[in-house]
């Protein structure tokens, strides 16, 4: 009697099947995330998801360190099969930078440089959160699972598809000039005109 619940009896493949696209999914909510706005700030001021990514590195000149959770995540990504639980580790330290964002009071606009109060946080900011958390979930999930490295979801065609959509559209906004971003300007904005 094949499957009566016996010891050595192989899981059902549907069982396995099902989160074994996390970081499909991860990705293509990140990749979302990037076609909306990252923070709503004072004045009907916005600053988009992409512009935060791409720029984000500068923050730490204002003692924001939040974006660092990005690459946190590329990493426990690529290393989600060899090294699950450091990239579980990855994974979570992303997940928590994320969650600190939500205490930033202040962000410089790119087009007066001037920093605005932060007033919330736009989809991108929540697409964003989201495909990290989803990320943390599927891959500890397959931490309890897994015996082995072999065992963890490999990657797959869709994978790569969105990984190349995700390069190509850094690409891209590194060449619009709505989301340029003079960071001299930020460290140095201009004096406001006085008038007599």
């Amino acid at each position: 009697m094949r499957g009566c619940g016996k010891v050595g009896v192989s899981p059902d493949p549907m069982e396995l099947r099902l989160p074994a696209y996390y970081i499909s999914i991860s990705l293509l909510l990140y990749l979302l995330g990037l076609f909306f706005d990252g923070a709503l700030m004072g004045a009907e001021q916005h600053m988009p998801a992409l512009q935060m990514l791409l720029y984000g590195p500068w923050g730490v000149a204002f003692e924001l360190y939040q974006w660092f959770a990005n690459p946190l995540l590329a990493l426990a990504i690529l290393s989600h099969r060899r090294l699950r639980r450091l990239s579980l580790l990855f994974g979570l330290l992303a997940l928590y930078l994320a969650a600190s964002s939500l205490g930033v009071e202040r962000l410089p606009d790119n087009r007066s440089y001037a920093f605005h109060d932060v007033t919330g946080f736009g989809a991108g900011f929540y697409l964003w959160s989201l495909s990290i958390l989803t990320f943390c979930a599927g891959q500890a999930w397959w931490c309890w699972k897994a015996r082995k490295a072999d065992d963890m979801p490999g990657w797959n065609w869709l994978d790569v598809a969105l990984i190349a959509a995700l390069g190509v559209m850094l690409y891209a906004a590194t060449q619009m000039p709505s989301l340029r971003f003079e960071v001299d300007q930020v460290l140095m904005p201009p004096e406001p005109a006085h008038s007599l």
